[in-house]
């Protein structure tokens, strides 16, 4: 991002930080812990209120599988107990999403702390979260400050603010490796083809026809040209694809043009037809995984890393375990690398993300939690916020997983990176619970410093072992996201965040769309090529019977509302 952008970055958050300043017991108790110091006397008076008791409350996490702990069986977890008297049976989602949310909220009985991920508005339309606007003007002054430019964005229609979201942006740092979405190919196969570089999807799937062609097998099983994640609500991983073919970022299941600001599904474009001929292509060549859709999430990692797979499009934050378990293998070629893949040259790639904010999902605070529990959790949560425990989260503890310049620069040693970056050491420490989930800020701190790691270019420029230097040296390059064009900016980023009442027909689009693309994708990808154009006819008519125009309607208003909220901040920071 140039001078420009940042300067334009800036006087939004301090407009946006000026306005909204002129606007303005059921827990188990199972031992004592002595209370920690806080950088503020407000927090210090509140947190040392616990009287050395230990709350225990239940946690439910959506966003994905996981060992399900007790935050004190971490470094960190034990660390925040001893501060706030607190922490959290953290339980993760095992099996569909959306019917383990259903069932708490047929039953009513909720855990006292819930990310409902995509069914986070369900939830809120049935009552199950607690308004969360006294508890943060009160006793929150950390996730004020962290939030502060965002808190309009996370006000539902009633003026509430149910859930806290991971992810306040302050400021645009662009990573030394691939976060996002990007269409990857293992790197043995580009080792063996001479390095090629894709730019086209055509250029993709040719390296791997020709891969596959040549190594029919791999360690004796038979190789997987193309895979792709289509379990419960992930099934966006294969959907979003012609999204971001056409030079667009992950907005969700619509296209928001630049100028006008107009929205559209893509959902019965030309786009996403030409993507699925082109899967049909692939499969009748016998490059695609026959089993892409009836496998699940851990089959999928799984297959990943059985160095079966030649390539497969997904997000590095959703495929990151299996990446992270291959990093670890000896043989660095089992790794992967990926590539801004786009319909035809000219289209300019758009994987890396805009600075943005997600005001959905988030965690929140349920119905029936006390009022003296509410008190305490949202205490927690602020403790969580502080610039100091944010660190802890990030960056871990001085003279162990970090060391810190004269200048004050942060930086890690090649030993320490390689420990970080380890699953087990990063499970135990507490980094695999705490680093993403809880209030979170990105981009920068006050100091300088990159709130990631990665980010850093003290720490980049050591994350790189002799593979990595490998293809870099390949490509040219001198890190794995130059091949990445700088993103657009895009004040309503990301429009897929937008609140849906349940029930409502823009609701029931999602839905529905999701069914019919289960349902009818796979008749359309294993069909004979010869059939392509009746199935997606066949398809395409059952999609204009969903009410599309409504949710595009929603989602319109929705991009025009943060739109406005940008354009008067830059106003009043003039």
């Amino acid at each position: 991002m140039d001078w420009k952008k940042n300067a334009w970055l800036l006087s939004l958050l301090s407009a946006l930080l000026l306005v909204l300043a002129a606007c303005s017991d059921d827990s188990k108790e199972t031992g004592s812990t002595d209370s920690g110091n806080d950088t503020t006397e407000e927090s210090d008076n509140e947190e040392n209120e616990s009287n050395g008791e230990i709350h225990t409350y239940d946690f439910f996490d959506g966003s994905g599988p996981g060992e399900d702990i007790n935050t004190s069986e971490t470094t960190l977890g034990k660390m925040f107990e001893e501060e706030t008297g607190v922490n959290f049976d953290i339980e993760h989602i095992v099996g569909d999403v959306n019917q383990k949310i259903g069932t708490m909220i047929a039953s009513g009985e909720y855990p006292e702390l819930l990310n409902a991920e995509q069914s986070t508005d369900a939830v809120i339309d049935a009552g199950g979260f607690i308004p969360l606007n006294d508890l943060l003007e009160e006793h929150a002054p950390n996730i004020m400050e962290m939030y502060g430019p965002y808190l309009e964005f996370m006000k539902r229609d009633d003026g509430n603010i149910y859930i806290i979201p991971s992810g306040a942006s302050h400021g645009f740092v662009k990573p030394a490796n691939l976060e996002q979405g990007g269409w990857w190919i293992k790197r043995d196969v580009l080792r063996e083809l001479d390095y090629p570089q894709p730019e086209t999807l055509d250029d993709y799937f040719d390296i791997i026809a020709e891969y596959t062609e040549a190594n029919p097998q791999i360690d004796g099983a038979n190789t997987i040209g193309f895979t792709a994640l289509t379990h419960d609500w992930r099934f966006f991983a294969l959907s979003n694809q012609p999204n971001h073919l056409a030079g667009y970022p992950n907005d969700g299941g619509i296209m928001v043009d630049t100028e006008t600001l107009d929205v559209s599904v893509y959902g019965n474009k030309p786009e996403t037809e030409r993507w699925l001929e082109k899967l049909n292509e692939v499969n009748a060549a016998g490059l695609f995984d026959q089993e892409a859709f009836t496998q699940n999430y851990d089959e999928y990692l799984a297959k990943i890393t059985s160095g079966r797979v030649v390539g497969f499009f997904d997000y590095r934050w959703q495929v990151g375990q299996a990446l992270d378990t291959l990093y670890q293998d000896e043989d660095f070629y089992n790794d992967y690398m990926a590539f801004p893949v786009v319909f035809e040259e000219g289209i300019k790639d758009q994987y890396l993300d805009p600075v943005g904010f997600a005001a959905s999902p988030g965690m929140g605070i349920t119905t029936g939690t006390s009022e003296e529990d509410q008190v305490r959790i949202i205490k927690y949560l602020d403790h969580i916020a502080k610039e100091e425990t944010q660190k802890l989260v990030t960056w871990g503890v001085e003279g162990e997983t970090y060391e810190i310049e004269d200048d004050g620069r942060y930086y890690r040693t090649e030993e320490q990176i390689a420990e970080t970056r380890n699953t087990e050491f990063r499970d135990e420490f507490g980094f695999s619970y705490f680093e993403w989930g809880w209030p979170r800020m990105n981009g920068l701190y006050p100091d300088g410093n990159a709130v990631e790691p990665p980010k850093q270019p003290e720490v980049a420029t050591l994350m790189y072992d002799e593979g990595d230097k490998e293809f870099l040296e390949a490509y040219g390059i001198e890190t794995f996201t130059e091949l990445f064009s700088e993103p657009d900016e895009r004040p309503w980023f990301p429009a897929w965040d937008t609140p849906i009442e349940t029930g409502t027909p823009a609701q029931l689009y999602e839905q529905q769309l999701d069914d019919l693309m289960k349902r009818k994708y796979p008749e359309i990808i294993f069909a004979d090529p010869g059939e392509f154009s009746t199935q997606w006819e066949a398809y395409l008519d059952e999609f204009e019977g969903l009410p599309y125009e409504e949710y595009e309607q929603v989602i319109q208003e929705s991009v025009e509302r943060k739109v406005e909220i940008a354009e008067k901040a830059a106003e009043a920071a003039e």
